[in-house]
């Protein structure tokens, strides 16, 4: 009885010299219990957001015990507690043991628009600088002219981790700065993703520039001539990846610098059209042209494919055994050894740069593990387009240097008229074959289209290649379009190789499982006498002239 009435004496006691010392009704000063429940009171929060008791919010919780706040005194009172809570509202806050109790003083829900506001100042009474900063930035500004916040501090940086930007961790580190921002700039992202940086990024180079690289989230206005992205400052940030345009000579890194500063820069490296009037742009020109190239083309050559082995496979024209057993000597040693390179110098070349093209395509990742990493795609790119080049000038020096090139290969009237009648055959409207030389019509239109895409691959592959160095000599619109129409002839050669060239190689019924003329350098006889006619007689002519059987 004595022990009980003694405990409860002294807890009368410890509550009056508490109510003393706080600050009930007393604005001036901070009290002792306040400095003990300001400590404290994260523990008595944790007892709610325990693991055991409530895992999803525990959390949060969980990554406030290893960040920089808690290891600073920051407490959860200090950001979620309404500032306006004073004395007795204070003290029943932090001592509540009631749920409903314990939220009612405290702000809830950080990212909602009515409190974006709130925790902007809550933030900024610890980092005055960096408020100061954001209030003057492109954020800020946004938001001061609007009645609600749209940016609040926590959208950018986790107050429960408080990471650096340069940890891992970080919302705005570099790769998950792209999700971070693309939040709210979704079409700024999906802008991006279509450049040659996005591209370069999704497919793993960690060197490619991301958001933060441009942009710093406090940054001034793109009018402000203190901000990193304004016309006079961009071009330096460029050069940082870029420099290398300083070894082109005196001065050159000043006009690198003066050219990345065009308004254009910022529409390039964001996929944007530099060069517009209304609806109309140089982009959707070479894309509207490019796609119905592809339609018509592809399509074309797609039928004229169907409809050849439709016309073979009904009529048994790869039913003669004995022909086909027979071949007849077309081709040297030489021109299989650069077909054969430049077959292979063009599927890798395609394999690596469609890749970056559409590098969210399964095969794409694929492309880049068997290339041992997005480093080696590029490097393996670039050396199968050495060699490619080089073929192209072994291959055109006999017509640079005006020697007699191998075979009729240039367009002619006849090849006109054998097109129509070939296409009539095809289609039932003769029955007989025109009669074609050492190379068909439609084998000339492909080779000079191979000749004519190969110039447009190469004059922009160059343009990309040679971005750094010649960058003071190039306009950004060029390597813009450049890009473009770099892809898009790849696009239309790789589909034109596969449902003509390959066809006639593999799926033919005269030459099924494949066509051996590009190893053996012998075509054989069926062949010869359904699409080579008159150049099959040439040779049995020569061969009865020189006594050979």
């Amino acid at each position: 009885m004595f022990r009980a009435a003694f405990i409860l004496l002294a807890s009368l006691w410890f509550s009056v010299a508490i109510a003393q010392t706080s600050d009930y009704g007393n604005d001036t000063g901070t009290t002792s219990i306040t400095a003990i429940s300001a400590k404290d009171n994260s523990e008595e929060c944790q007892k709610c957001h325990d693991a055991a008791k409530r895992s999803a919010r525990y959390e949060s919780v969980k990554s406030w015990l290893t960040s920089r706040h808690a290891a600073e005194g920051v407490t959860c009172i200090d950001c979620h507690l309404k500032q306006d809570v004073k004395g007795q509202d204070y003290y029943a806050a932090i001592t509540a043991e009631k749920q409903d109790d314990a939220h009612a003083a405290m702000v809830k829900k950080p990212a909602s628009k009515g409190n974006k506001a709130y925790f902007i100042d809550i933030c900024g009474s610890c980092h005055k600088d960096r408020l100061t900063e954001f209030k003057a930035s492109v954020h800020g500004l946004a938001n001061a002219s609007s009645e609600t916040p749209s940016v609040s501090c926590i959208d950018c940086h986790d107050p429960h981790s408080a990471p650096l930007v340069t940890s891992k961790s970080s919302k705005l580190y570099r790769g998950s700065d792209v999700k971070t921002c693309g939040k709210c700039h979704k079409d700024a992202r999906g802008s991006y993703m279509q450049t040659f940086h996005g591209k370069q990024f999704y497919l793993g180079n960690t060197l490619a520039p991301t958001c933060i690289y441009c942009h710093r989230g406090h940054e001034l206005p793109t009018d402000n001539i203190a901000s990193l992205i304004h016309s006079n400052n961009v071009g330096g940030m460029c050069a940082g990846c870029h420099g290398e345009a300083m070894s082109a000579g005196a001065g050159a890194d000043t006009i690198l610098i003066q050219n990345l500063s065009q308004d254009s820069t910022r529409k390039v490296t964001h996929f944007r059209d530099p060069v517009t009037a209304g609806p109309f742009s140089i982009a959707s020109l070479i894309n509207s042209t490019y796609l119905s190239m592809i339609i018509g083309i592809v399509g074309f050559f797609t039928l004229l494919s169907t409809r050849d082995y439709i016309k073979k496979t009904k009529d048994g024209a790869s039913t003669y055994d004995n022909d086909r057993k027979k071949s007849v000597k077309r081709f040297s040693v030489s021109w299989r050894l650069q077909h054969f390179f430049w077959a292979l110098s063009f599927i890798v070349l395609a394999a690596t740069g469609l890749s970056l093209k559409f590098p969210e395509s399964v095969l794409s990742e694929a492309a880049v593990w068997l290339s041992g990493g997005e480093e080696l795609r590029s490097v393996i790119h670039r050396i199968a387009a050495i060699v490619f080049m080089l073929l192209a000038v072994i291959h055109l020096l006999p017509y640079l240097l005006k020697l007699k090139p191998p075979g009729k290969i240039f367009l002619s009237k006849k090849d006109l008229i054998d097109a129509f009648l070939h296409t009539s055959y095809l289609f039932g409207r003769t029955d007989k074959m025109p009669l074609m030389y050492r190379y068909t019509w439609y084998q000339k239109v492909e080779y000079w289209a191979t000749v004519i895409g190969g110039f447009i691959v190469i004059s922009t592959g160059l343009v990309m290649w040679n971005f750094s160095p010649l960058a003071s000599q190039i306009p950004l619109e060029i390597v813009f379009y450049s890009q473009l129409i770099h892809g898009w002839e790849a696009i239309l050669a790789v589909l034109v190789i596969f449902v003509q060239h390959f066809y006639h190689v593999f799926l033919n019924p005269d030459v099924f499982p494949m066509d051996k003329s590009w190893l053996t350098g012998r075509t054989n006889l069926n062949v010869m006498k359904h699409d080579h006619p008159l150049e099959l007689v040439e040779i049995e002519s020569k061969k009865e002239r020189s006594g050979e059987e």
